[in-house]
């Protein structure tokens, strides 16, 4: 009985191991049977990269657009000096808030104001040699900047911060808004690329080469010049009011580059 079940085991075995080889065997014909993949040698990889190089024209396209200012700001001093420090911040902030309160009254749309600085320094006297210098005043300077779209009010504002008791205006300027800058951009990349198409049409008649088609196209830089300072002078009328001065925004320019890479083929 034990010698019967030892050869039973024993089949059993050799059959689950014929089996297992008859998989295996099946699994590797499979593959065997299939097609392998052609392997590329580094060698063939440099020579089609050269020759996608050799086969492309790189450019650089330049463009730029004229724009006129949409914004502009002032920026208005109040300066006061008074024999404490509790005088000169008192009225320093009076005047201030009757600047601000006349500016308001202009109705210039999207107006912001807000002050850009402050300070509170002694003054001193040098006159007396030999001697240290004393404070014989101190002085408190505000600054506010009222900044609008509404550009036909510049004029106005200054002038009625002049008879608000403004000190100075210590700047004019114009701006582009936020939405004016990235509608701008767009157009000064236009005409970037078609620069870039001439260019690249340009290079290939003269080679006798064809343009077929592009490669990729990289965004360049784009440069929006800095707010235009100008200058104005307030006239003060018989009845001591402030002709509102005339000023004229001068036009600013965008410039934005492209670089494109065409694929060309010989005529």
């Amino acid at each position: 009985m034990m010698k019967n079940k030892n050869k039973i085991t024993q089949v059993f075995t050799g059959f689950a191991a014929a089996v297992l080889l008859l998989g295996v065997s099946i699994l590797l014909s499979g593959c065997l049977a299939t097609d392998f993949p052609k392997i590329t040698s580094s060698a063939d990889t440099s020579e089609i990269s050269r020759n996608a190089v050799q086969n492309t024209i790189s450019v650089t396209g330049d463009g730029s657009i004229k724009v006129l200012p949409d914004e502009g700001f002032i920026d208005i001093a109040v300066a006061i000096e008074k024999q404490t420090t509790q005088e000169a911040v008192d009225e320093n902030s009076k005047i201030s808030l009757k600047v601000t309160q006349a500016i308001e009254t202009t109705g210039a749309e999207n107006l912001k104001i807000q002050t850009t600085s402050y300070d509170l320094s002694p003054m001193y006297d040098y006159s007396q040699e030999n001697k240290p210098p004393k404070i014989y005043a101190y002085r408190a300077t505000t600054v506010i900047e009222a900044r609008t779209t509404d550009l036909k009010k510049i004029g106005e504002i200054i002038a009625k911060s002049t008879e608000a008791g403004a000190s100075s205006i210590s700047s004019i300027g114009f701006d582009l808004t936020k939405e004016t800058k990235s509608l701008s951009k767009n157009s000064a990349l236009a005409e970037a690329t078609k620069d870039a198409q001439g260019k690249a049409k340009a290079i290939a008649d003269s080679m006798g080469l064809t343009i077929d088609k592009v490669l990729y196209i990289s965004e360049g830089s784009t440069a929006f010049q800095g707010p235009i300072m100008a200058s104005a002078e307030t006239k003060m009328a018989a009845d001591q009011q402030v002709a509102a001065p005339v000023i004229f925004p001068q036009e600013m320019e965008v410039t934005s580059t492209v670089n494109i890479v065409y694929y060309f083929s010989k005529q």
